[in-house]
Formats: C-alpha cells, structure tokens, sequence
C-alpha cells in the first residue's frame, strides 16, 4: 500500500503531459487516498475490472463507481475529449466526482488529450499555423526594400502612390511593432465591391509575419490568439460584422497602444486573467469603419480598377518574389531593430492621435534613409487630410459650421431660429436630414448637442430685442479645440449653403446674454 500523489499537485509541478503519462504508466487514482497499483486481487478488483470493461452507450457516463482501472481512466478521458465545450461542460463535475478528482485537474487532463487528438478531431477545427519568414543571409538596403515593396504591391493592386508607401512602411513595421508604443490599423475600404481588398490581403499575407487571416472574428478569439501567438491578423468582409459588435470594435481599438488588454475570469475560481489585445491589424471592408478605429488607423481608400489601368492577377502558388521580400524584411528589422527602437523622428506638424499612428512608419522610413525620409512626411501629410475629411466627428463639424454662422452673418450673436435655419442651408452636410427621423435638425436637438460640450442657449439682447440664442464667445474654446487647427476644411470645402432666411436680429447694437 502506498499513498497516492495528488493529481493537481503532479499538474502544477509537472503539467498535463507528465499526468497523462502517470495515468498511463499505472492507472492511479489521484485522490489523495492510497491506492493498489498492480497487486489488486479479489472480489474487489475483479468487480472494478468489469464495471470499466462493460460497455455502455457512447456520451452516457458509467455509473458512480469508486474505482477505475488504466484502461478504464483512458477510455473515459479519450471519451471527454472528443466533446464539445457545452457537452463537456454538462458531463465534467459528475466525471470528476467519479474519479474522486477535482474538476481543474480534469479539465487539465482533458485539454492535453484534446491537443493529442488535434487537428484529427472532427469539428474542433485545427491549430494555429503561423508562418514567420526565415531572414535571408544578406544585408538589406532599406531604402531599396521599401522601393521594392511598393513595386510589388502595384504589380497587383491598383494603388495610389502615399497609400502605396504607407502600405511598404507598414509590412516593416509589422516586423517591429513591440519596440513602438502604437501599432496603427491599416484600414483599407472602397465604396463599393471589387476593388481589390481581397486581393491587397492576399499580397500582404505573402509579406508580412505570423498572418493570421479571418473573414469573421469574436472578441474573445482575438485577444486569446493575441496573447498565445501575437499574430498579424488580417481582417476581410468586416462590413459584415463588425460595426455591429462593439466589444469586437473595442478589443481592436485597445491593441492599437503597447499594453492593451482585455481581462477575464478563468478557472472554477474565477480568477482573474489579463490577455494582451497588442498585435499588427489590418481590416479590409466596404463603408467606412467608425470613428473610433478610424481614428487609430492609416486610410487606405481604394477604387475599382479602369480597363487601362493594368496589373498582374495574384496567385496563391506563385509568390515566391514576395516570399523573398518578406525574407528581406524579416532581415532588415533584425538588424535595425535598435535603431528604430531608440528614434525619435521629427513629425514634421502631425500631432496627438495622428501622431501615435505614424510616428512608426516614420521611424522606419529614417532608418532607411535616402528619398523615403521625405516621401514618407508627404504620404502623412495626404493621408491625414483625406482621412480627417472623411472622418470630422459631429461635433467638429457642428462645431465649424456654426462658425461659419457667425462669420457669415457678421455678428457675434445669433438666435436659435437663425442658427438653426442656417444649418439647415448646408445641404452636403447631415443637418438638413438629422437623425433617424430624416427631417431637419430642431432647436431642441442642437440644444442637446450642444449641451455636451457645456455650451447653452440663453437671453440675447439685440438693440430693443431680447430672444433665445447664443453668443459667438460662449463657442471660442470649442472653436479651438474641435476644429481642424490647419484649417484643413475651409466653409468653400465644406459646403455651399443656400441663402439662410432674413434675420430681423441684424442691427443695433449688441449687449450681453440677459
């Protein structure tokens, strides 16, 4: 007689694998009570002999027993691991309970057997397969590579070229992004279908490392995939689910920053666990993508293809001149790794989130020197104006329209009426159709949007008048908060509003809110 090991003592010391084996090699019971090993003899083991070898309907577990032979411990394990997870879910307290363990260390013993089975288990899909590039034997000229990049991608896709170049700064950054503290989302849309996306994912796929390509993703599978292989996801069809999901848009806008995370209870304990959501991402859909991840991304807008524009169609099985450019780059970022951890490039007047998401690509393009140091700031500066365009938030349009309210009526002060007539006038802008009812926007809702950036209506007295309205001061601080600072959206840009109804408010002299 000797005294049984602890099972979740041999997992936590020795792991799954070396408790699979111990079950193996001589059929223990891991309760903490001593055990006979291969001396069992009469009635007894006799009896528990026939309970495990009687055969019993599959998915139905054995009656409670109190013993268990080898053989009956890796059948019922074998059994359990081909389950699904609500299945398993339903059958493992009363599993565990049988074999007198606690139910993590059966979870732990389940799971390695479910990883022996792998990818021969049906309908529990495969492992993750990441390929990373073997770095070539030679240097790398940057300036060179980048040049090569570029060629490649418009050997495939139509592109113009400061997408075409950011899209060759991103593939090196993807190789480097732990050393920054940003890693921004490539967004690459089109108005409509058959642009080329796909087509751009596939040519990354070949470039980049540890790709990982999905037409549709959960939350919890990003940042679990993200926290085991930090892998460089590559995201296709999401019009098709992802501006529906918010916990999907807010896993993908934490990775945007070094030590993003997501956290969740783990265990029969609930405790808790922090999974990194920081990785490479690239997201390829129809519309535009929301605000918020718009904002942490590189715009890349692409165009359906004219018949004199030529390119090469892409194929799978013959990409060895990109294999080669991606052995390239895994070269180049191994030995300027240190140099681009410790730079600091000039942003040449970009700043906050605009900032964040190029200061890497910039960093790459001085360490590799030559025309790229220039034709990078000039790939920023495009890009960040036609994404701006593309992305002015309701309120810093609000914001710029009201004024050029003020400006255009030569007052310092305006009623609610005039203010709202004139937004009314903009016709490309959404104030004419206003929410979901379609219908212009109202007094009261200009009020309520106004009214989250402290910002009220009050008494306006003009001449011998008093009325609702609001004073151009009351808007100053917004003004130069919210607005574009280089003035990118000129009101000629913006809109061209019709003549605003006659004001009545126009003359006398102004006084204060009453």
């Amino acid at each position: 007689m000797t005294k049984a090991a602890d099972a979740n003592d041999i997992l936590r010391e020795h792991g799954p694998d070396f408790l699979r084996e111990s079950i193996a090699r001589n059929g223990r019971r891991f309760n903490g009570h001593s055990d006979k090993l291969n001396g069992e003899s009469g009635r007894g083991a006799n009896r528990s002999q026939k309970r495990c070898d009687a055969p019993h309907e599959e998915g139905q577990p054995h009656e409670d027993e109190e013993e268990f032979t080898q053989e009956g411990i890796k059948e019922e394990i074998a059994r359990l691991a081909k389950f699904g997870p609500a299945e398993y879910e339903q059958k493992r307290k009363k599993m565990a309970k049988r074999l007198g363990w606690r139910t993590g260390v059966l979870d732990g013993v389940v799971e390695a057997a479910r990883g022996k089975v792998g990818e021969h288990t049906a309908g529990q899909g495969r492992p993750l397969s990441l390929h990373e590039p073997v770095a070539c034997d030679e240097e790398v000229d940057g300036c060179e590579l980048l040049d090569a990049l570029v060629a490649a991608l418009h050997r495939y896709v139509v592109l113009p070229i400061h997408e075409a170049r950011a899209i060759a700064l991103w593939v090196l950054h993807a190789y480097l992004f732990e050393v920054f503290m940003c890693t921004p989302r490539l967004a690459i849309t089109s108005a409509e279908k058959r642009c080329g996306k796909t087509t751009l994912l596939d040519v990354l796929a070949s470039l980049l490392p540890r790709v990982l390509s999905v037409a549709s993703i959960s939350a919890a599978a990003i940042f679990r995939t993200v926290e085991l292989a930090r892998p460089t996801l590559l995201i296709d069809e999401a019009d098709t689910f992802l501006q529906q999901n918010e916990e999907l848009r807010g896993v993908l806008n934490s990775g945007h920053r070094r030590g993003g995370s997501s956290v969740r209870l783990v265990g029969d304990g609930h405790d808790p666990r922090q999974f990194s959501t920081h990785s490479p991402v690239a997201i390829a859909m129809i519309g535009r993508l929301t605000d918020t991840l718009a904002d942490r991304g590189i715009p890349i807008r692409l165009r359906r293809r004219r018949p004199d524009e030529d390119v090469q169609s892409f194929r799978a099985d013959r990409t060895d001149d990109l294999a080669r450019l991606a052995s390239m780059a895994a070269r180049w970022a191994i030995d300027n790794e240190a140099e681009v951890r410790d730079a600091d490039p000039e942003m040449d007047g970009l700043f906050n989130r605009d900032a964040d998401n190029w200061r890497p690509l910039l960093a790459i393009a001085d360490a590799a020197g030559g025309h790229w140091t220039a034709w990078a700031r000039e790939a920023a500066h495009a890009l960040v104006a036609d994404g701006a365009a593309d992305n002015e938030s309701t309120g810093a349009m609000l914001f710029a329209d009201i004024r050029d309210a003020f400006e255009t009526k030569g007052s310092d002060r305006m009623s609610s009426e005039d203010l709202v007539a004139y937004l009314h006038s903009c016709e490309d802008r959404p104030w004419p159709e206003f929410g979901k009812s379609g219908k212009p926007i109202s007094k009261a809702q200009l009020a309520r949007l106004l009214r989250q950036f402290r910002i009220c209506s009050g008494s306006v007295r003009l001449g011998e008048r008093t009325f609702k309205g609001y004073l151009r001061k009351n808007f100053e601080d917004a003004f130069e908060r919210y607005i574009d600072l280089k003035g990118r959206f000129e009101p000629s840009q913006r809109h061209t509003p019709r003549a605003a109804r006659g004001s009545t408010d126009s003359e006398a002299s102004q006084e204060e809110v009453v």
